[in-house]
C-alpha cells in the first residue's frame, strides 16, 4: 500500500484538493477524521474542482447527497448514523459503490468490511498549529 502525506490549512485548501484529485487512483474515496476536522469542507472543495455548481452540504441527516458535475454524478455519503448492513442495503448503497461515478464517503469506520472494492482512503489529522495533515492511501482489493 502506497501512502502519501500532505499538510494544508484553510488558506491553501485548493492545494489539498488538487493533491487528492491528482493522487487518487480510484473513484471511491473514504474520508476518516474526528468530528469537526473538515471532511465535508474538503469534499465540498473537491466537488467544485471536478465541476459541480450544486450546493455541497453535509449529508449527515439525508445520509446520501447527489450532485451533478459536467458529465458525471457525485455521491456524497455520510455513514455516521447508520448502524448495520440492513441500513446500507435499504439506501441502495451496494448499487451505488458499483458505479463508475465519484463516491465520497464520510465515517466509513463501522463498515470497513463492506468496502471490498478498490478505493482511496483519506485520513485527516488536526495538527497543533490548526493545520491538517492528509494521509492518502490506495487500497487495492485483490
Amino acid at each position: 500500500m502506497k501512502c502519501e502525506k500532505f499538510n494544508y490549512n484553510i488558506n491553501n485548501l485548493n492545494l489539498a484538493t488538487e493533491f487528492i484529485i491528482k493522487n487518487s487512483v480510484y473513484n471511491m474515496i473514504l474520508f476518516k477524521a474526528d468530528l469537526g476536522v473538515g471532511k465535508t469542507t474538503l469534499i465540498k472543495e473537491i466537488c467544485k474542482k471536478i465541476g459541480t455548481t450544486d450546493n455541497v452540504i453535509s449529508p449527515t441527516f439525508p445520509i446520501i447527497n447527489l450532485y451533478k458535475s459536467n458529465n458525471d454524478l457525485i455521491y456524497h455519503i455520510d455513514l455516521y448514523r447508520l448502524e448495520n448492513l440492513k441500513d446500507l442495503n435499504e439506501l441502495g448503497f451496494f448499487d451505488i459503490i458499483e458505479q463508475k461515478n465519484w463516491i465520497f464517503i464520510e465515517w466509513p469506520d463501522n463498515f470497513e468490511k463492506v468496502f471490498n472494492k478498490n478505493h482511496t482512503l483519506i485520513e485527516i489529522k488536526l495538527e497543533n498549529d490548526n493545520s491538517r495533515t492528509i494521509t492518502l492511501t490506495q487500497n487495492e482489493i485483490i
